[in-house]
Order: C-alpha cells, then sequence, then structure tokens
C-alpha cells in the first residue's frame, strides 16, 4: 500500500473512532426491539482492545423484544468485504460464521434473547487496527424488514504475533431465550457508521490494487 493512501486509511480510521466517541453506541432501541452489545463483557464500543493473532475473545449480545420478530445478525470486519475468503477474524463458536448471516425464526415479544460469538484474529489481521461490527435486521410477521442496526463491537489493535495462552472452552452457542426485561437503550450510530465503513473500504482495497 502506498504512504499517502495508508496516512488516509489511519485518518479515516481516527475519524471512525471519534463518530464512535460522540454517540452512545452500549445500546440501542426501536419500534422492535432493544439491547445491548458487549466485547469481553465490557459494554461496547471497546476502544482499546489489543488481541494476539489467534487470541480469543467473546461478543455478546443481549435483546429484549418488544414484537413478536425474526431477527438476523452478522459479524463482519470494517474494510473487508464479507465474499471475500481470507477475512481478518474467524469464528471458533458461535450463532453463524465470520461475515455470514444467521437468522433466528419464532421469537415473541417479552423475550430476551442473547447471541454470543468467540472470535480470533487471523495471520489477515496482524498489524492492523480493525474495527469489528454486529450488525442486526428484524422482521416481523408479515416480514416487514426494520431497518439494520449496526454496531462497532471493539476497535481492535491485533499484534502481529501468535497467541500461545489456552484454547477457549467450547460450549454451544446457540441463542438462549428467557421472559426476563431488558432496560432500554439509546439509538447507535448505525447509517454514520456504515458510511464509515464503506469509505474505508474503498480506500483500503484502491491501496491494494
Amino acid at each position: 500500500m502506498k504512504d499517502g493512501n495508508m496516512k488516509l486509511v489511519k485518518i479515516i480510521m481516527l475519524l471512525h473512532v471519534m463518530i464512535c466517541l460522540t454517540c452512545n453506541v452500549s445500546a440501542f432501541d426501536n419500534e422492535f426491539t432493544n439491547g445491548s452489545v458487549y466485547f469481553n463483557d465490557k459494554k461496547c464500543t471497546v476502544y482499546d482492545a489489543e488481541l494476539k493473532v489467534g487470541e480469543p475473545a467473546t461478543i455478546k449480545a443481549v435483546i429484549y423484544l418488544k414484537k413478536n420478530v425474526d431477527v438476523s445478525t452478522v459479524i463482519d470486519a470494517t474494510g473487508f468485504n464479507r465474499k471475500e475468503k481470507n477475512q481478518p477474524f474467524e469464528v471458533i463458536e458461535g450463532s453463524s460464521e465470520f461475515a455470514e448471516t444467521a437468522r433466528e425464526f419464532g421469537h415473541n415479544a417479552g423475550e430476551t434473547v442473547t447471541f454470543e460469538w468467540i472470535v480470533q484474529p487471523t495471520d489477515v489481521a496482524a498489524g492492523w487496527t480493525i474495527p469489528l461490527n454486529i450488525i442486526f435486521t428484524f422482521y416481523d410477521r408479515d416480514e416487514k424488514e426494520g431497518i439494520p442496526i449496526k454496531f462497532t463491537a471493539a476497535n481492535i489493535m491485533v499484534h502481529d504475533e501468535h497467541y500461545s495462552g489456552p484454547a477457549p472452552t467450547r460450549t454451544t452457542t446457540d441463542p438462549s431465550s428467557t421472559n426476563q426485561s431488558q432496560s432500554q437503550g439509546s439509538p447507535g450510530f448505525g447509517v454514520v457508521g456504515a458510511l464509515m465503513g464503506i469509505l474505508l473500504a474503498v480506500v483500503y482495497r484502491a491501496g491494494r490494487a
């Protein structure tokens, strides 16, 4: 990548973080749901996360349903096309594979649904600071699609070295539901974060061409 494009990528990364700091992205609230997102049990967004290649981390979303809805979820990384084979993170255990969409059917109003992923950086991410995102889309029983909600769970600095600690415990991570209520949160940055992600992806890919 040329030095000029590298500097531009870093500037856009910084702007992305500043926008996240300006907005409350730890929780969301809309006509279908409200809920919160966590990275290693810290309410998002985590700006100083550091991982080594292969080091596991946990992303969790706790969602309280206001209506009878289906929920679509996906986790991805800013600057990387979901269709690319080589991704900066991979899912060890979770509700879906990295950059692939999973949809849960038949949830009812009053339920609290939890989605959880254990992810680890790949060699592709080594030496980069990469925003790790989670995106929700909600559908009512008439297939009316809600506006997608996008969160940056963490801005992760991936060190250019491999993790040598213990492997994560492998557990069943299917979404769970209860009837406990979740306190309401404030809206996330959604559209702004998505636009910043698109801009970063364009610049990053242009520099690699």
